[in-house]
């Protein structure tokens, strides 16, 4: 084998390199990014709105700051009051929550991560899903990204959740486990989906110091998730090219020398 073939295999090599790597990390069969928030046990829905089951606790689209939007009247059971004046509920917000002594938020960021779909945790307590109980402060998270779906087809899930979990694609309901109660799995299914660009949110929460639980799956075959792609900066992928064809010419050169 010529040196100028592996010259030219090595170049190319890196060069294929510098063009796939920002994109290998974006392809996975189903994974979701989750971020993480705490409830203090002073919050005013905290321990309060136990027990009820209702598949019209939210209605069918998503608030303007992005949250769900409690349906008066569909709660059956009591009345939650951390809403804002458009009835988003405020649980997943530090900033827009009111639910402590003195109107300041009970509710903090925590952390983020990634998970697998499908998703079982049986002991979703803070900190982080990774606690023993909700005996400080209770649990609420969320879970987003986008879904592809090859062909045109509906989409079935499967929900379980306690306390409450709302599923959202593009924006609109699809799963409802509104209440504080035991985790129950419900089955859900979405409108005729199409293409890699629709947006998946799961938005869940924990009210009550008896359980917290949060089972999801993808029902339908051949459906992947992905967190939503990560931008590098253009100097990221400046940086990135010079050094790999900096290599390349290290290589090059060593090649010819024979050394």
């Amino acid at each position: 084998m010529t040196r100028k073939f592996l010259t030219r295999n090595l170049a190319n090599a890196l060069l294929g390199a510098i063009v796939l790597t920002p994109f290998a990390a974006a392809h996975a069969d189903q994974l979701l990014n989750i971020t993480y928030f705490q409830i203090a046990h002073s919050d005013n829905d905290g321990g309060r709105l136990c027990c009820s089951n209702s598949s019209n606790y939210v209605q069918s689209t998503l608030g303007v700051n992005g949250l769900p939007v409690l349906n008066p009247g569909g709660e059956n059971g009591p009345v939650p009051d951390d809403v804002l004046g458009d009835g988003e509920l405020t649980w997943w917000s530090p900033t827009l929550n009111n639910g402590g002594s003195g109107g300041s938020s009970d509710v903090t960021q925590t952390g983020t991560g990634t998970v697998s779909i499908p998703y079982a945790n049986n002991d979703f307590y803070s900190p982080n899903g990774t606690g023993s109980n909700d005996s400080t402060y209770y649990q609420a998270a969320i879970m987003s990204g986008t879904l592809s779906v090859p062909s045109p087809e509906t989409v079935s899930f499967t929900l379980s959740s306690d306390d409450m979990a709302f599923v959202y694609i593009n924006g609109q309901i699809v799963c409802d486990d509104g209440g504080v109660h035991g985790a129950s799995p419900t089955n859900c299914t979405s409108v005729v989906l199409s293409g890699s660009n629709n947006t998946i949110e799961l938005f869940y929460v924990d009210l009550d110091p008896s359980g917290a639980a949060l089972d999801f799956t993808i029902n339908t075959a051949g459906i992947n998730t992905a967190p939503p792609p990560a931008t590098p900066e253009p100097a990221t992928f400046t940086l990135l090219g010079s050094g790999l064809l900096g290599l390349a010419g290290v290589v090059r050169r060593k090649i010819g020398s024979g050394t």
